[in-house]
């Protein structure tokens, strides 16, 4: 008879990767950086669904206690 394992509560992370390539003008790579930089903060590239370039999922660690306060994602319930 198989033995009974109890269940453990852990917390992944689930990083999700958006990727674009834009082409800007500029004199140097700094002035490049900064200019796509800037145009990034000032919402001129929105990046969504179409820029998906990959996931990646991150064990953090077993969570001490059976409590499930601070492991609800944004906008979510815990599943359970």
């Amino acid at each position: 008879m198989a033995e009974y394992k109890e269940k453990k509560i852990y917390r992944v992370a689930i990083v999700e990767v958006l990727r674009r390539v834009v082409t800007v003008e500029a004199e140097d790579e700094f002035e490049a950086h900064q200019r796509v930089s800037d145009g990034w903060y000032n919402s001129e590239y929105i990046l969504d669904s179409e820029d998906f370039d990959g996931a990646e999922f991150h064990v953090l660690g077993e969570k001490a206690d059976d409590s499930f306060e601070g492991l609800k994602p944004k906008g979510g319930e815990v599943d359970g």
